[in-house]
């Protein structure tokens, strides 16, 4: 079960690089929080601020094919989702890896994998929730909110994180045995589905329409007709 064993810091430099120094001592299932981050990323190493909020990172270390990456995103979002959507009714998921209220992230995923010689050696989930900040940086001024903004009272960080783990647990528990309930959970509460967006993939930029989010955890875009999947990349909507 996710969060049998909890390690708990008041400080640390991010929990995500916490597990992918001890991962090979730690069991599965193994989580992994702080008060506050140094050094918390985003995906493509963005930092993420992180003071009053929620920092996890949660450890698998169980036979998983490298294809089922993209879709463990779907299945995070999926859990994350369903714990803010009873503290906050207007939450969106924004593919790969946001959470969005009010047009804002309010949540990110960092999924990072160890690859050995012949496998996964572990897969490391990572989930950043803002939950008591009330002032962002110039940088994130209009992009970024927090739950204590959008609610007006101050949040319950060890109770959120208790929340993610159930949820998170129950998903991945579902995932193993072939439900896709996950995906459809991401597609039915998708900011993209019929929008106009660029993606970029930062070699190319290209605009077109979101059709689909897959249950392989890919996006489908229309782009000059021409129907294309995805499985990584940056999508800004296009208002």
């Amino acid at each position: 079960m996710f969060g049998e064993k909890i390690i708990h810091f008041p400080v640390l430099t991010s929990t995500n690089l916490y597990l992918k120094e001890h991962y090979r001592e730690l069991t599965h299932g193994t989580a992994v929080t702080c008060d506050r981050q140094t050094a918390g990323r985003g995906r493509f190493n963005r930092t993420w601020y992180s003071g009053r909020d929620l920092a996890l990172s949660v450890l698998i270390k169980e036979d998983l094919r490298v294809g089922e990456i993209f879709r463990l995103g779907l299945v995070t979002a999926a859990a994350v989702f369903e714990t803010l959507r009873r503290l906050v009714p207007d939450v969106l998921i924004k593919w790969p890896n946001d959470i969005v209220a009010d047009g804002k992230k309010v949540a990110g995923i960092l999924l990072e994998s160890i690859i050995g010689t012949n496998n996964l050696d572990c897969l490391i989930i990572g989930v950043g929730v803002n939950v008591n900040t009330t002032v962002f940086p110039p940088e994130l001024e209009g992009k970024a909110t927090s739950l204590r903004l959008l609610t007006g009272v101050d949040g319950d960080v060890e109770a959120l994180r208790a929340a993610v783990l159930k949820n998170l647990d129950v998903f991945y528990k579902k995932f193993k045995d072939g439900n896709h309930r996950y995906a459809d959970i991401c597609a039915e509460n998708s900011c993209l589905i019929g929008r106009e967006v660029v993606f970029s993939d930062f070699s190319v930029s290209k605009s077109g329409r979101v059709l689909a989010i897959l249950k392989n955890g890919n996006i489908l875009i229309d782009i000059n007709g021409v129907p294309i999947e995805y499985n990584s990349g940056e999508i800004t909507l296009i208002n």
